[in-house]
């Protein structure tokens, strides 16, 4: 008989440890469920956030993500009329007069807050690839780096500093 009551409380002991275990593992999955609608709600509220900051780069009424594409956009027309010498010293003022609006869109991104300074900072790498083959196609041009080279390597200088602004 000791024998059966030996065996009978190993089976006891087993049956509550079963049970402990299946208790304790249902209240860690409720746990784990419960805190995934938060950890949901966190990366909404960064999502938002990021919206927001992307969303609001606007300084004294002037959008600056439109400004700077816009500019971009007259620079890269200004640089594909660019096809010899002659064309090369008639876009200098035009790039002159585009480089300065870089740098007003400069002054105007360092009244951003930290946060929209570095969502505008963070344009000038998806937008530049475009105007950089530019820089490199009118430099290629027989005759046209000793002309344009000067104002490109301005123009480069600029866009780097738009980049940190």
């Amino acid at each position: 008989m000791d024998f059966s009551w030996n065996r009978l409380g190993w089976i006891l002991v087993a049956a509550l440890a079963l049970l402990v275990l299946s208790v304790w593992s249902k209240r860690s999955s409720e746990v784990v469920e419960q805190a995934k609608p938060n950890a949901g709600q966190v990366v909404e509220q960064a999502k938002t956030t990021a919206g927001q900051v992307a969303g609001s780069l606007s300084v004294n009424g002037v959008d600056l993500r439109s400004s700077l594409q816009t500019a971009l956009d007259g620079l890269k027309t200004t640089l594909q009329g660019v096809t010899d010498a002659a064309s090369a010293k008639a876009a200098l003022p035009q790039l002159d007069r585009e480089g300065a609006e870089f740098d007003k869109l400069r002054d105007l991104a360092g009244k951003l807050s930290v946060d929209g300074k570095t969502a505008f900072a963070a344009l000038i790498p998806q937008l530049r690839p475009s105007v950089e083959e530019l820089f490199y196609k009118v430099l290629a041009i027989p005759g046209v780096s000793d002309i344009a080279k000067p104002v490109i390597h301005g123009l480069r200088a600029k866009l780097d500093a738009l980049s940190k602004a």
